[in-house]
């Protein structure tokens, strides 16, 4: 059985045909989990700790009683999985950050079963990102192979991109993406509108939610003769997975496969005259977890702790940088006093003050980007517009 995450509020009733037959009825809990530290990880670990309890409280068993929540998706997986009940879906009622005591403070109701899902993980990501609003991604990968000769295309671009079609994310071509607006800037030029033109050849839109960069390292080694008639190559391989979040360059998640070595004569049938072949076909082997020391850590785990990253960020809400350029301090302070009292609002965050350049306040909410801008524009009254907006960051300016 594999672990599986289940958070998103809109994944209700779709797991009901995978639990396993049992007499003991799903239960309706609504409990409180809270976490002590900075919003930006007491959020998570007082989601976890309230899913935990519910748990708990729904089954009756207290299943990480001694653990630490200081992994999120390590400790979210342990929770949602256990092999004494699981979380079928959950809405979050309430929640709070009180910036006094740095306490994040989170009331939900969940509907809590006995027992284990049953299900393939690359199914069971697919069913989750089909039932929300699924991430746009772009992959980058870096490769540097050693015992070959080079290749004109990456050999894992299209095997990382075909993983992230198999879960349901969108896979955005950010070439592709950039000639469009090419060709779109070249009709506004044509038409006089400069500006436009401008601002299509600079890139400014975002094209992605999520980046995602890999690095690929590896050899193979010369044909050699193990037993009479028999040639292999012997390779390795190491991976390095990041993603980060388009609009501000936070890490979303990272993974590390370390340096792996496959002797040739363990796969005898593998074409050792094609060593792009043989690479291909290990990469797919660790990818995808096929090997036992490649269960731990392996792609699919890497695409759940993005996808926790975003379902955290639809379900408790978005962080949000606010940027401000040439700000006074006294008016930096009264926007951050309003801000932490508007509804809809959890918190707002002091991240950087800096008069002469730059200050930023981050905010966590689920308010859509035009209530956000007219909380802070309310307050600034005509002082400053907006400069640019993306989902999680927006820039003022001085008019």
């Amino acid at each position: 059985m594999t672990k599986l995450i289940f958070l998103s509020r809109l994944a209700a009733v779709i797991i009901v045909l995978f639990t396993s037959v049992t007499l003991f009825a799903a239960q309706s809990v609504t409990v409180t989990g809270s976490a002590v530290g900075s919003p930006d990880v007491a959020r998570e670990q007082a989601l976890a700790n309230a899913l935990r309890e519910a748990i708990r409280a729904g089954v009756g068993v207290d299943i990480l009683s001694e653990s630490k929540v200081d992994n999120f998706t390590l400790e979210y997986d342990r929770v949602i999985t256990s092999s004494f009940g699981y979380v079928k879906s959950y809405k979050i009622k309430s929640q709070e950050y009180d910036t006094k005591s740095q306490t994040y403070r989170i009331n939900v109701e969940a509907e809590v079963d006995k027992g284990r899902p049953l299900m393939d993980n690359v199914l069971a990501l697919k069913m989750l990102v089909d039932r929300m609003q699924s991430p746009r991604v772009v992959v980058e990968t870096e490769e540097n192979f050693s015992g070959m000769q080079a290749v004109q295309h990456s050999l894992s671009q299209v095997m990382f991109e075909e993983l992230c079609q198999k879960i349901g994310l969108q896979v955005i071509k950010e070439h592709t993406v950039r000639k469009r607006s090419a060709r779109e800037s070249a009709r506004a030029k044509l038409l006089g509108k400069n500006t436009i033109s401008q601002a299509r050849e600079a890139g400014i839109s975002s094209v992605s939610d999520f980046t995602i960069s890999g690095k690929i390292n590896g050899s193979v080694g010369r044909i050699r003769e193990p037993f009479p008639g028999v040639e292999v190559r012997d390779a390795s391989l190491g991976v390095d997975l990041q993603a980060v979040w388009t609009d501000t360059g936070e890490i979303a998640a990272t993974l590390a496969i370390p340096t792996s070595y496959f002797k040739g004569e363990a796969q005898m049938e593998l074409p050792y005259d094609m060593p792009g072949q043989l690479l291909r076909h290990y990469l797919t082997v660790m990818l995808n977890g096929q090997r036992p020391e490649f269960k731990k850590n392996n792609a699919l785990r890497f695409f759940d702790r993005i996808i926790a990253k975003w379902i955290v960020d639809l379900d408790l809400g978005r962080k949000v940088q606010l940027e401000f350029q040439r700000m006074d301090q006294s008016i930096f302070e009264k926007l951050l006093t309003t801000l932490r009292k508007t509804p809809g609002i959890t918190y707002a965050w002091r991240r950087e003050f800096d008069r002469e350049f730059f200050s930023i306040i981050e905010i966590e909410t689920r308010l859509p980007v035009e209530q956000i801008q007219a909380a802070v524009t309310e307050q600034l009254g005509r002082k400053y517009a907006v400069d640019t907006t993306t989902r999680r960051r927006m820039t003022f300016v001085p008019r």
